[in-house]
């Protein structure tokens, strides 16, 4: 099994929706069979759907509560570090940040990593382990862990959380609606996201234009409710 190669399918299937066997056995200096087993895996792992010579993204995997964080983590990808250096570059030496779960507070990392004495709390199980790769000063909440998000949530989380106060807040979500309200499709997630900003001085939201006039049925919050929303292009 080749996880490189298949997070190469996956990159190439966000962007394009359909692959065939011939062609990323092309542009991925691989054997047909050996693509061809890849497509099988990442179908058992709900990300594609085979079809007769090729694959497609299983688009009910991305509208579901429990979307994949390798997905995520190739969706916009571009716009996501431009989104995390300008939020990086509010943050002051000797800071102390919540991250949520999400991608895109995940590519501030290194970014956060040309600061200071920080002090980053976060739920997000693969932005510990960054963080930590970093050499930056980090705590992780601790809670249940939803698998295919990474991320920790409940009661646990939340108890950690309340202990600190934070000078910062870098949160995404699934929608932003043209009348301000800030939506996801994670109620776990989101009560997390309302703990950190809570105990947060300045909150923000790091919005990719995907986002944007989208809405969901949960509500987090509203723009009136944060210090601003993060664009790649404002």
């Amino acid at each position: 099994m080749n996880r490189e190669r298949e997070k190469s399918i996956m990159e190439i299937a966000v962007k394009e929706k359909t692959v065939t066997v011939k062609d990323l056995a092309h542009r991925l200096y691989a054997s047909e069979p050996s693509i061809r087993r890849d497509l099988c895996s990442l179908e058992k792992q709900k990300l594609l759907r085979r079809t007769h010579g090729g694959a497609v993204l299983d688009e009910s995997a991305l509208s579901d509560t429990m979307i994949p964080f390798l997905i995520r983590e190739l969706e916009k990808s571009d716009e996501k570090i431009v989104i995390a250096r300008k939020a990086a570059s509010l943050v002051p030496d000797e800071s102390v940040v919540f991250l949520d779960a999400s991608t895109s507070a995940y590519r501030m990392i290194p970014f956060l990593s040309e600061k200071r004495n920080l002090l980053v709390i976060t739920n997000g199980i693969k932005a510990l382990m960054k963080l930590s790769e970093s050499h930056i000063n980090c705590i992780g909440t601790g809670g249940e862990v939803v698998h295919s998000c990474l991320a920790f949530v409940g009661e646990n989380a939340h108890a950690l959380i309340e202990r600190y106060n934070a000078d910062f807040c870098f949160f995404s979500c699934r929608g932003l609606s043209e009348d301000g309200r800030i939506t996801d499709i994670s109620q776990p997630e989101n009560a997390v996201r309302q703990k950190m900003m809570a105990h947060a001085k300045r909150s923000y939201m790091l919005c990719t234009s995907d986002k944007l006039d989208q809405t969901y049925y949960h509500n987090l919050c509203t723009t009136a409710d944060i210090t601003g929303v993060i664009q790649a292009e404002k």
